[in-house]
């Protein structure tokens, strides 16, 4: 965009003076700056005083902002108006060193036309000439960028909360202040710039990673694989060899070329087999060997699909750039898993099932209390009319099969089920709250992981395993059931228990439910991530099991975020 910036030099001639007025207003306009203010400056000299003429003008330009500066206002203020990005006598490395940053800005996956790095450019350049009022519009504009910027690669660009309403996520707020402090007492910029981004270990190496996706060229992964029925260890075909193909272009299968020359690439031999289950394990499937619907879906997605998957998720850590804590568990409803984690190192790592498409589990974060060993399952009011009276419609006996019983709600009198005509009630007008007593049939199993919260949502064992053999494992209401809770159970409470596998195993035998609260609350982190690289450098993708990713990713492109 052209602002009409250009070199000028101080006060030479009066059709200097006016070009340079020119100049100003044209600046501080496009930059959202007070014209009037910063075109006094460049009218005036008197309004330099102990500060310098720089400084003077920075003060009118602020001035004339109303306050809404903020925490630029109130550091400069603070400081006599000294400048941040240019000094005194018109060293502006910081300047220089910003616009570097925010010209690659988009190597974050953020959205580097929204920072006007020409414009600023110019800014500066005109800048260089000396002129204050061009100093005060330039200083401002890169102040304005840079807090811009900064809460961006911090935090985020986008609201999560209204990209999904399941995104329970409040990314923390920008200390404006502090960053500019920092950025004051600091030599040179790029140690403050280092400190912005996140510093998880999966962001820089997701940045990797959407660096080198984005120098492939749009063929470099080849042809995808056909469709058709799953193609299983010892056939043969050109499917088969279509995806030799594609496993190679993707660095998923290596063949010596000597080796490659005296087999049919159209069987599916023993070496791809190998290949095919290494890729369905960085994909999150089941490793079969078998090259069936999502196997292939996997194969043949595209380099534009995973850019966009990288970036998604970049945006995520974003939100979440805080301490998680010590000690802390993280389910990730992409991947299936839970992990309880403490100080860096992984205790516990389990498979889990998370809420199906219609019950998606939120994402948010709070801190587990207690325990609850042999738990009363309390049945939803949602459940228990929409799926319980159903079931007593058709047997009277349902609910003592299933360890059930009718509980009191709102006064009323509590009938035999065995002896009601339950075809009287509707879902509208079931009146009665369930509850299924502790046994070995209890939905929740034997143990249930509680951090309380306003969805009622939390971790618990189950009496039904066979989902869990599955690869996608969004089957519950929402809730997450845990394969194995007992050694999740044991990692928790080891560290305040002498002997906690004999306290378990008490509690378990007495048939009550018990409820052991842990002396330190643990944090839990529900997530959804969908791309990482694991500490092998292998690129870790999972599917968009709530179409999560597509919603976040639409809202990053409208935000301005190039592919």
């Amino acid at each position: 965009m052209q602002t009409g910036i250009r070199n000028c030099s101080v006060g030479a001639t009066v059709s200097r003076n006016s070009h340079n007025m020119r100049v100003i207003v044209a600046a501080a306009i496009f930059f959202g700056i007070s014209p009037f203010s910063a075109a006094a400056v460049g009218q005036s000299e008197t309004t330099a005083s102990a500060v310098g003429p720089h400084g003077a003008a920075l003060k009118l330009a602020l001035a004339g902002s109303g306050g809404a500066e903020g925490a630029a206002q109130d550091h400069y203020q603070d400081t006599a108006y000294r400048g941040l990005w240019i000094g005194p006598a018109g060293d502006d490395q910081r300047a220089r060193a910003l616009l570097a940053a925010l010209e690659s800005a988009g190597a974050h996956g953020l959205p580097d036309g929204k920072y006007h790095t020409g414009a600023l450019r110019a800014a500066v350049d005109a800048a260089a000439g000396g002129d204050s009022a061009l100093v005060a519009v330039a200083e401002l504009a890169l102040t304005r960028a840079f807090l811009t910027y900064a809460d961006d690669l911090s935090y985020g660009v986008l609201e999560p909360g209204a990209v999904d309403r399941d995104i329970h996520v409040t990314p923390p707020v920008l200390d404006e202040a502090l960053l500019l402090d920092r950025v004051a007492a600091a030599g040179a910029l790029e140690p403050v710039l280092r400190t912005l981004a996140p510093a998880h270990p999966d962001y820089a190496r997701l940045v990797d990673l959407l660096a080198r996706l984005r120098a492939l060229t749009p063929d470099a992964w080849g042809a995808p694989t056909p469709g058709g029925a799953s193609i299983r260890p010892g056939e043969s075909g050109p499917r088969v060899a279509a995806a030799r193909a594609r496993l190679v272009a993707l660095g998923d299968h290596v063949e010596d070329p000597e080796a490659a020359a005296l087999h049919d690439p159209a069987i599916y031999d023993q070496a791809l087999v190998s290949s095919v289950r290494a890729f369905q394990r960085r994909h999150g499937l089941n490793d079969d060997g078998v090259i069936g619907a999502r196997t292939l879906e996997a194969m043949n997605a595209g380099i534009d699909e995973r850019i966009g998957q990288v970036e998604v998720n970049l945006e995520r850590l974003r939100w979440v750039n805080r301490p998680l804590g010590k000690r802390h568990i993280e389910v990730n409803q992409a991947d299936f898993t839970v992990r309880l984690i403490d100080d860096g190192a992984t205790l516990f790592a389990e498979r889990v099932v998370v809420g199906s498409r219609r019950h998606r589990t939120p994402e948010f974060s709070d801190e587990m209390t207690h325990l609850v060993f042999n738990p009363v399952w309390h049945v939803p009011r949602s459940i228990a009319s929409k799926e319980i009276l159903p079931a007593l419609q058709e047997d009277p006996e349902y609910l003592s099969k299933k360890n059930m019983r009718l509980v009191s709600r709102d006064g009323y009198q509590t009938p035999d089920p065995a002896f009601t005509d339950w075809t009287l009630y509707s879902a509208a007008d079931f009146p009665f709250a369930v509850k299924q007593n502790p046994g070995g049939g209890n939905a929740l199993g034997r143990v249930k992981f509680m951090f309380p919260n306003r969805w009622s949502i939390y971790l618990h064992d189950t009496p039904s395993k066979r989902l869990f053999a599955k690869d996608a494992r969004a089957f519950s209401h929402g809730c997450i059931r845990v394969q194995d809770p007992m050694r999740l159970a044991m990692a928790l409470l080891e560290l305040q228990e002498p002997n906690p596998d004999a306290l378990i195993d008490r509690v378990l035998a007495s048939g009550r439910e018990t409820t052991v609260r842990l002396d330190t609350p643990v944090p839990v982190h529900l997530g959804y991530r969908t791309a990482w690289v694991d500490d092998e450098g292998r690129a870790q993708f999972r599917g968009d099991i709530y179409g999560r990713d597509a919603r976040v990713l639409a809202a990053l492109r409208a935000a301005g975020v190039a592919q």
